[in-house]
Protein backbone atom coordinates (compact mmCIF):
# COMPACT_ATOMS: atom_id res chain seq x y z
CA UNK A 1 0.00 0.00 0.00
CA UNK A 2 2.83 2.39 0.87
CA UNK A 3 4.37 1.69 -2.54
CA UNK A 4 1.10 2.56 -4.27
CA UNK A 5 0.76 5.81 -2.31
CA UNK A 6 4.37 6.67 -3.08
CA UNK A 7 3.81 6.02 -6.77
CA UNK A 8 0.72 8.26 -6.76
CA UNK A 9 2.72 11.03 -5.11
CA UNK A 10 5.51 10.71 -7.68
CA UNK A 11 3.00 10.80 -10.52
CA UNK A 12 1.34 13.88 -9.02
CA UNK A 13 4.70 15.64 -8.73
CA UNK A 14 5.64 14.67 -12.28
CA UNK A 15 2.30 15.84 -13.70
CA UNK A 16 2.58 19.11 -11.78
CA UNK A 17 6.04 19.77 -13.22
CA UNK A 18 4.88 18.89 -16.72
CA UNK A 19 1.92 21.27 -16.38
CA UNK A 20 4.30 24.12 -15.64
CA UNK A 21 6.37 23.20 -18.70
CA UNK A 22 3.31 23.05 -20.93
CA UNK A 23 2.00 26.32 -19.52
CA UNK A 24 5.30 27.92 -20.49
CA UNK A 25 4.97 26.60 -24.04
CA UNK A 26 1.80 28.65 -24.42
CA UNK A 27 3.92 31.81 -24.40
CA UNK A 28 6.86 31.33 -26.81
CA UNK A 29 8.16 34.82 -26.19
CA UNK A 30 11.50 36.12 -27.45
CA UNK A 31 13.25 38.88 -25.52
CA UNK A 32 15.01 41.78 -27.21
CA UNK A 33 17.54 44.45 -26.33
CA UNK A 34 15.94 46.82 -28.83
CA UNK A 35 13.15 46.87 -31.41
CA UNK A 36 13.69 47.04 -35.17
CA UNK A 37 10.09 47.53 -36.37
CA UNK A 38 10.17 48.31 -40.12
CA UNK A 39 13.82 47.21 -40.22
CA UNK A 40 13.12 43.78 -38.71
CA UNK A 41 14.47 41.29 -41.24
CA UNK A 42 13.47 37.98 -39.71
CA UNK A 43 10.31 36.04 -40.51
CA UNK A 44 7.06 37.91 -39.86
CA UNK A 45 3.51 36.60 -39.56
CA UNK A 46 2.77 38.06 -42.99
CA UNK A 47 4.73 39.98 -45.65
CA UNK A 48 2.92 43.08 -46.88
CA UNK A 49 3.93 45.48 -49.70
CA UNK A 50 6.48 48.11 -48.68
CA UNK A 51 3.94 50.85 -49.43
CA UNK A 52 1.79 49.64 -46.53
CA UNK A 53 4.56 49.28 -43.94
CA UNK A 54 4.59 51.85 -41.11
CA UNK A 55 7.91 53.70 -40.98
CA UNK A 56 9.60 56.19 -38.67
CA UNK A 57 8.85 58.86 -37.54
CA UNK A 58 5.17 57.90 -37.61
CA UNK A 59 5.24 55.91 -34.37
CA UNK A 60 6.53 56.26 -30.82
CA UNK A 61 7.87 53.61 -28.44
CA UNK A 62 6.28 53.96 -25.00
CA UNK A 63 6.32 52.18 -21.64
CA UNK A 64 3.67 51.57 -19.00
CA UNK A 65 3.42 49.79 -15.63
CA UNK A 66 1.61 46.46 -15.46
CA UNK A 67 0.67 45.28 -11.99
CA UNK A 68 1.24 41.58 -11.22
CA UNK A 69 -1.35 40.77 -8.53
CA UNK A 70 -0.10 37.23 -7.94
CA UNK A 71 3.43 38.35 -7.04
CA UNK A 72 2.48 41.84 -5.84
CA UNK A 73 4.95 43.57 -8.12
CA UNK A 74 4.89 45.90 -11.07
CA UNK A 75 6.48 45.19 -14.45
CA UNK A 76 7.40 47.72 -17.10
CA UNK A 77 5.95 46.69 -20.44
CA UNK A 78 6.53 48.26 -23.84
CA UNK A 79 4.12 49.46 -26.47
CA UNK A 80 4.05 51.44 -29.69
CA UNK A 81 1.62 54.16 -30.66
CA UNK A 82 1.27 54.72 -34.40
CA UNK A 83 -0.08 58.18 -35.13
CA UNK A 84 -0.06 61.60 -33.51
CA UNK A 85 -0.04 61.21 -29.71
CA UNK A 86 -1.10 64.84 -29.29
CA UNK A 87 -4.50 64.10 -30.87
CA UNK A 88 -5.33 60.83 -29.09
CA UNK A 89 -8.31 62.43 -27.34
CA UNK A 90 -10.07 63.16 -30.64
CA UNK A 91 -8.79 60.25 -32.75
CA UNK A 92 -10.29 56.87 -33.53
CA UNK A 93 -7.94 54.28 -32.06
CA UNK A 94 -7.41 50.56 -32.58
CA UNK A 95 -5.82 48.64 -29.70
CA UNK A 96 -4.07 45.66 -31.32
CA UNK A 97 -3.25 42.66 -29.11
CA UNK A 98 -0.89 40.36 -30.97
CA UNK A 99 -0.53 36.61 -31.15
CA UNK A 100 1.45 33.97 -29.35
CA UNK A 101 4.93 34.23 -30.78
CA UNK A 102 7.99 36.41 -30.31
CA UNK A 103 7.27 40.15 -29.95
CA UNK A 104 5.97 43.32 -31.63
CA UNK A 105 8.64 43.24 -34.34
CA UNK A 106 7.29 39.93 -35.65
CA UNK A 107 3.80 41.45 -35.90
CA UNK A 108 4.84 44.78 -37.40
CA UNK A 109 3.33 44.03 -40.80
CA UNK A 110 0.05 43.00 -39.17
CA UNK A 111 0.03 46.18 -37.10
CA UNK A 112 0.87 48.20 -40.20
CA UNK A 113 -2.18 46.86 -42.02
CA UNK A 114 -4.41 48.35 -39.33
CA UNK A 115 -2.59 51.68 -39.71
CA UNK A 116 -3.77 51.72 -43.34
CA UNK A 117 -7.50 51.61 -42.61
CA UNK A 118 -9.11 54.45 -44.52
CA UNK A 119 -5.69 55.62 -45.71
CA UNK A 120 -2.24 55.43 -44.18
CA UNK A 121 -2.09 56.86 -40.64
CA UNK A 122 -5.79 57.69 -40.77
CA UNK A 123 -6.47 56.04 -37.40
CA UNK A 124 -4.28 55.71 -34.34
CA UNK A 125 -3.03 52.18 -33.64
CA UNK A 126 -1.69 51.11 -30.25
CA UNK A 127 0.00 47.76 -29.62
CA UNK A 128 1.93 46.24 -26.71
CA UNK A 129 4.28 43.43 -25.89
CA UNK A 130 3.00 41.25 -23.07
CA UNK A 131 5.30 40.73 -20.11
CA UNK A 132 8.27 38.59 -21.10
CA UNK A 133 7.92 39.52 -24.79
CA UNK A 134 10.37 41.83 -26.55
CA UNK A 135 11.66 44.38 -24.04
CA UNK A 136 8.79 43.93 -21.57
CA UNK A 137 9.69 42.76 -18.08
CA UNK A 138 8.28 39.74 -16.24
CA UNK A 139 6.96 36.36 -17.35
CA UNK A 140 3.71 35.75 -19.19
CA UNK A 141 0.76 33.95 -17.66
CA UNK A 142 -2.98 33.71 -18.22
CA UNK A 143 -3.67 36.32 -15.54
CA UNK A 144 -0.79 38.40 -16.85
CA UNK A 145 -2.47 38.74 -20.25
CA UNK A 146 -5.47 40.41 -18.65
CA UNK A 147 -3.29 42.63 -16.47
CA UNK A 148 -1.18 43.70 -19.47
CA UNK A 149 -4.33 44.52 -21.45
CA UNK A 150 -5.46 46.59 -18.47
CA UNK A 151 -2.12 48.40 -18.51
CA UNK A 152 -2.66 49.27 -22.18
CA UNK A 153 -6.19 50.50 -21.48
CA UNK A 154 -4.95 52.55 -18.53
CA UNK A 155 -2.34 54.13 -20.81
CA UNK A 156 -5.06 55.07 -23.31
CA UNK A 157 -7.19 56.57 -20.54
CA UNK A 158 -4.20 58.53 -19.23
CA UNK A 159 -3.69 59.99 -22.71
CA UNK A 160 -7.33 60.97 -23.12
CA UNK A 161 -8.66 58.24 -25.42
CA UNK A 162 -12.42 58.19 -25.95
CA UNK A 163 -13.88 54.67 -25.44
CA UNK A 164 -16.61 55.43 -28.01
CA UNK A 165 -13.83 55.84 -30.57
CA UNK A 166 -11.68 52.92 -29.39
CA UNK A 167 -11.78 49.49 -31.01
CA UNK A 168 -9.90 46.37 -29.94
CA UNK A 169 -8.46 43.76 -32.32
CA UNK A 170 -7.13 40.49 -30.92
CA UNK A 171 -5.31 37.95 -33.08
CA UNK A 172 -5.05 34.35 -31.83
CA UNK A 173 -3.60 34.65 -28.29
CA UNK A 174 -4.55 38.32 -28.37
CA UNK A 175 -8.23 37.40 -28.68
CA UNK A 176 -8.07 36.10 -25.09
CA UNK A 177 -7.48 39.46 -23.36
CA UNK A 178 -9.65 41.19 -25.97
CA UNK A 179 -12.67 39.09 -24.99
CA UNK A 180 -11.92 39.23 -21.27
CA UNK A 181 -11.55 43.01 -21.10
CA UNK A 182 -14.56 43.58 -23.38
CA UNK A 183 -16.58 41.44 -20.98
CA UNK A 184 -15.38 42.76 -17.63
CA UNK A 185 -13.64 46.13 -17.98
CA UNK A 186 -16.57 48.45 -17.27
CA UNK A 187 -14.85 51.83 -16.93
CA UNK A 188 -13.60 51.79 -20.53
CA UNK A 189 -15.88 49.85 -22.87
CA UNK A 190 -14.63 49.28 -26.41
CA UNK A 191 -16.93 50.55 -29.14
CA UNK A 192 -16.46 47.28 -31.07
CA UNK A 193 -14.11 44.30 -31.00
CA UNK A 194 -12.47 42.26 -33.73
CA UNK A 195 -11.05 38.78 -33.14
CA UNK A 196 -9.13 36.63 -35.58
CA UNK A 197 -8.58 32.88 -35.10
CA UNK A 198 -9.69 32.79 -31.44
CA UNK A 199 -9.41 29.79 -29.12
CA UNK A 200 -12.65 28.57 -27.54
CA UNK A 201 -11.05 27.04 -24.45
CA UNK A 202 -7.84 25.17 -23.70
CA UNK A 203 -10.00 22.05 -23.46
CA UNK A 204 -10.99 22.54 -27.12
CA UNK A 205 -7.32 22.60 -28.08
CA UNK A 206 -6.51 19.52 -25.99
CA UNK A 207 -9.49 17.63 -27.42
CA UNK A 208 -8.15 18.08 -30.93
CA UNK A 209 -4.84 16.43 -30.05
CA UNK A 210 -5.35 14.04 -27.12
CA UNK A 211 -8.64 12.22 -27.83
CA UNK A 212 -10.63 13.85 -25.06
CA UNK A 213 -8.12 13.91 -22.20
CA UNK A 214 -8.98 16.47 -19.54
CA UNK A 215 -7.07 19.71 -20.08
CA UNK A 216 -6.57 19.91 -16.32
CA UNK A 217 -4.31 16.86 -16.53
CA UNK A 218 -1.75 18.61 -18.72
CA UNK A 219 -2.05 22.34 -18.01
CA UNK A 220 -3.33 24.86 -15.48
CA UNK A 221 -4.42 27.19 -18.30
CA UNK A 222 -8.13 27.53 -19.09
CA UNK A 223 -8.79 30.51 -21.40
CA UNK A 224 -12.61 30.10 -21.23
CA UNK A 225 -13.28 32.49 -24.10
CA UNK A 226 -16.41 30.72 -25.33
CA UNK A 227 -18.05 31.38 -21.94
CA UNK A 228 -16.71 34.90 -21.43
CA UNK A 229 -17.97 36.02 -24.83
CA UNK A 230 -21.51 35.55 -23.48
CA UNK A 231 -20.87 38.66 -21.38
CA UNK A 232 -19.64 40.73 -24.33
CA UNK A 233 -22.27 43.03 -25.82
CA UNK A 234 -19.99 45.17 -27.98
CA UNK A 235 -20.45 44.51 -31.73
CA UNK A 236 -18.20 41.68 -32.88
CA UNK A 237 -16.27 40.93 -36.06
CA UNK A 238 -14.94 37.37 -36.12
CA UNK A 239 -12.49 36.13 -38.77
CA UNK A 240 -11.17 32.60 -39.07
CA UNK A 241 -9.46 30.42 -41.64
CA UNK A 242 -11.60 27.44 -42.61
CA UNK A 243 -8.48 25.27 -42.87
CA UNK A 244 -6.91 26.49 -39.61
CA UNK A 245 -4.84 23.51 -38.43
CA UNK A 246 -3.70 25.12 -35.17
CA UNK A 247 -6.94 26.55 -33.75
CA UNK A 248 -9.74 24.87 -35.67
CA UNK A 249 -12.59 27.00 -36.90
CA UNK A 250 -14.93 25.12 -34.53
CA UNK A 251 -13.45 27.27 -31.75
CA UNK A 252 -14.41 30.47 -33.52
CA UNK A 253 -17.85 29.15 -34.45
CA UNK A 254 -18.59 28.47 -30.77
CA UNK A 255 -17.43 31.94 -29.73
CA UNK A 256 -19.44 33.54 -32.51
CA UNK A 257 -22.59 31.62 -31.55
CA UNK A 258 -22.16 32.52 -27.86
CA UNK A 259 -21.61 36.25 -28.38
CA UNK A 260 -23.88 38.14 -26.00
CA UNK A 261 -24.52 41.12 -28.25
CA UNK A 262 -27.04 41.72 -31.01
CA UNK A 263 -24.58 42.90 -33.68
CA UNK A 264 -21.98 40.57 -35.13
CA UNK A 265 -20.33 39.73 -38.44
CA UNK A 266 -18.36 36.69 -39.55
CA UNK A 267 -15.69 36.25 -42.20
CA UNK A 268 -14.86 32.61 -42.87
CA UNK A 269 -11.87 32.47 -45.17
CA UNK A 270 -11.50 29.56 -47.56
CA UNK A 271 -8.15 27.80 -48.02
CA UNK A 272 -6.73 29.71 -45.04
CA UNK A 273 -4.57 28.19 -42.32
CA UNK A 274 -3.73 29.86 -39.00
CA UNK A 275 -2.41 33.39 -39.50
CA UNK A 276 -3.25 33.47 -43.21
CA UNK A 277 -6.53 35.39 -43.12
CA UNK A 278 -5.08 38.70 -44.41
CA UNK A 279 -3.09 36.85 -47.06
CA UNK A 280 -5.97 34.76 -48.38
CA UNK A 281 -8.43 37.66 -48.30
CA UNK A 282 -5.87 39.85 -50.03
CA UNK A 283 -4.32 42.70 -48.08
CA UNK A 284 -6.42 45.49 -49.59
CA UNK A 285 -9.61 43.46 -49.32
CA UNK A 286 -8.76 42.68 -45.69
CA UNK A 287 -8.28 46.40 -44.99
CA UNK A 288 -11.62 47.19 -46.66
CA UNK A 289 -13.49 44.50 -44.70
CA UNK A 290 -12.15 45.64 -41.33
CA UNK A 291 -12.78 49.29 -42.21
CA UNK A 292 -16.35 48.51 -43.23
CA UNK A 293 -17.00 46.92 -39.83
CA UNK A 294 -15.52 49.89 -37.95
CA UNK A 295 -17.50 52.45 -39.95
CA UNK A 296 -20.78 50.56 -40.14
Amino acid sequence: MKKVVGLIVLIAIFVSCQKLKLDGLAFPATQLDEYQFENYNEEQEIDIPDSLVVTAPNYELVTMPSYDAVNDETHTIYGVYIGDMSTIASDTIILYLHGQSKHMDAYWDRTSLLANLGGKYNYGVFTIDYRGYGMSQGSSSEQGLYEDADAAIDWLIEHGADPSKTFCYGFSLGAIPTIDRAAYRTDFSFEKIMIEAPLGTVQNLVNSSTLGMSAGFVTTLEFPNSEKIKDVTAPLLWMHGIEDSYISIDNGELIYANHGGTEKSAIRVEDSDHGQVPIKLGYYNYIDRVLEFIRD
